[in-house]
């Protein structure tokens, strides 16, 4: 009997092999199937031209073997057993289709986790360490935390905004009031505001007071805590400076304590509690006696808009109660810088307003006349005031309700 020769499918399937599961399996699946043939043709009966043939045995652990022997098509059989679907696929010229990796039937389905909802949208756990603190399996340094607007404490939950990075992490844009009801966050006890002390006669330092009076070392004098500089390389650790030291709290004291580590190294203007504070100064009052108006004359301006042209400068705003009062819109002009004050402003000004009064102790000769000017040709009413000041401006306003010349003194009475 001549057996098939596999040999040139075998190189095919091991060819075609890749890394998935999926092809991984069929080929197991192939090279199970070849051992159960050559098995199978080795307890076949020896054929008499042969007598003293002796046949291999091939083994596999645990390979179930035919007990039928193959049909009459088993060389069609094989090579599509050794090459699989995959295989006549590409050999048809169809590209590999990837196949995900399935799970078992009987597997049960994963449950969600109360962290995996909060990072859905965005918000993770804080899991606060003795300096910094891990959120959404990102360590954030100590000096983060402390920009934040909030404080965050272990447990917390956060939100980031993955999109704005704040020194290549996402930012944190808020802290909510949730926790997670199975949490439990380690005790951490911060001492605040402890001043490093030096030890006579050694390189190291200790803590044994601190500026609020509030703490452990504070309970007693005998109270310390060393803290060794080499163990905070960087940092350049001196006595005087004002520190943070936090620590897991076991209900063991200074026990606990002494296995802690540094938090925050303050800066000198947070705790400087020597300097007294600075004694406020004595607002002046600035006296504006134009603010102080109190009205002489009886007309209503009606809502009527008010140009006022001075060249003294702190008055242009204080001459608008002077309108307010007589119920018009104050709009006054600084023309105390000649050379600012072109005819195309001054046009515009007077075209867009009802009466002008100009003030002419302080302004150019060249800017009355441009105003006297520019008041005729659209119409506008306008009077001279000589003087910028609450009783002058009043009076020239009156003086243009009534149609009185601009510098002629109003001695008719205003209705």
């Amino acid at each position: 009997m001549k057996i098939y020769d596999y040999r040139q499918e075998l190189i095919d399937l091991l060819k075609n092999t890749s890394a998935e599961p999926a092809s991984l399996a069929q080929t197991l699946r192939s090279l199970t199937t070849i051992v159960n043939v050559l098995n199978h043709y080795a307890d076949a009966p020896a054929v008499p031209d042969q007598p003293h043939e002796t046949r291999p045995r091939f083994h596999q652990h645990q390979v179930h073997r035919p007990s039928q022997p193959l049909p009459e098509n088993s060389k069609r059989q094989l090579k599509s057993l050794l090459t699989g679907p995959a295989a006549d696929n590409r050999a048809a010229g169809q590209p590999r289709r990837k196949t995900a990796p399935q799970p078992p039937a009987d597997a049960a389905p994963q449950e969600v986790t109360p962290e995996e909802r909060l990072a859905a949208d965005n918000r993770y756990v804080v899991h606060r360490k003795l300096s910094g603190a891990e959120i959404a399996h990102h360590y954030y340094p100590e000096a983060l935390l402390h920009r934040l607007p909030f404080a965050v404490a272990d447990g917390d939950v956060v939100e980031v905004d993955p999109q704005q990075r704040v020194r290549g992490l996402p930012a944190i844009s808020r802290v909510s009031g949730d926790h997670l009801p199975d949490y439990q966050p380690a005790k951490i006890t911060v001492i605040e505001y402890a001043e490093l002390k030096a030890v006579p006669g050694s390189d190291v330092l200790q803590i044994s007071s601190t500026l609020k009076k509030n703490s452990l070392l504070d309970q007693a004098p005998e109270n310390t805590i060393v803290v060794d500089p080499f163990k905070y390389p960087g940092r350049n650790l001196k006595a005087g400076m004002v520190i943070d030291y936090a620590y897991y709290d076991r209900g063991n004291g200074l026990k606990d304590a002494a296995d802690g580590s540094i938090r925050w190294i303050h800066e000198k203007n947070d705790y400087d509690t020597t300097k007294q504070p600075a004694k406020p100064k004595p607002v002046k009052k600035v006296a504006h006696p134009q603010h102080d108006y109190e009205q002489k004359l009886d007309y209503d301006l009606k809502q009527r808009t008010v140009l006022v042209i001075t060249g003294v400068r702190d008055k242009v705003q204080g001459l608008k109660p002077v309108i307010t009062k007589h119920h018009g819109v104050f709009h006054g002009l600084d023309a105390s810088a000649e050379e600012k004050v072109s005819s195309s402003t001054l046009k515009r000004e007077i075209r867009n307003t009802d009466i002008v009064v100009v003030c002419i102790d302080a302004i150019h000769h060249r800017i009355s006349q441009l105003a006297n000017h520019h008041a005729k040709r659209y119409d506008k009413p306008l009077a001279i005031a000589n003087v910028s000041s609450n009783t002058g401006v009043e009076r020239a306003i009156g003086r243009a309700l009534n149609g009185d010349p601009a510098y002629a003194a109003s001695s008719k009475k205003i209705n």
